[in-house]
């Protein structure tokens, strides 16, 4: 298996890279829980149901973990923690949760590896290979896309 990609060229007009032609990763389709717990219970020992009550217990625990201003780490997996999105301040006097910090944001640091010429090596991307889309498309659907 391979991630699939498509070219689009950006278009915009006062862009350093205007002109320029790049791969996005193109997704066919998503994954939900339901379906992972199905998957699981194919490869061990233990019912669908259990599967998917572990599954959504452990999205209720990250959730209260993370709201309690902890990092998560699943080992294996990687960690997760929330980041706030904040404006400047001049002064730190001046500074104030409600005018400062306009928003959250998850993030996520997969595990990694060091490899024996000590680099690291994400969990999820020590494998990866990519394929154009267009290889597997008709070809008058292989012109380029472009950026809006």
């Amino acid at each position: 298996m391979a991630i699939l990609y498509r070219v689009y060229q950006d278009t915009r007009e006062n862009a350093l890279t205007s002109g320029q032609w790049f791969a996005r990763a193109v997704h066919t389709q998503a994954v939900n829980l339901q379906q992972m717990a199905m998957e699981i219970e194919e490869n061990v020992s233990v019912k669908y149901s259990d599967v998917a009550a572990v599954l959504i217990e452990l999205v209720n625990v990250m959730n209260r973990h993370l709201n309690a201003s902890e990092r998560v780490v699943l080992d294996g997996f990687g960690s997760f923690k929330i980041g706030l999105k904040t404006k400047g301040s001049l002064r730190k006097e001046d500074f104030s949760a409600s005018k400062n910090i306009v928003g959250s944001r998850m993030n996520f640091q997969p595990e990694w590896k060091v490899t024996k010429e000590g680099n690291r090596i994400k969990k999820f991307l020590s494998d990866v290979t990519v394929r154009n889309i267009a290889d597997l498309l008709p070809a008058e659907e292989e012109e380029g896309e472009q950026q809006p």
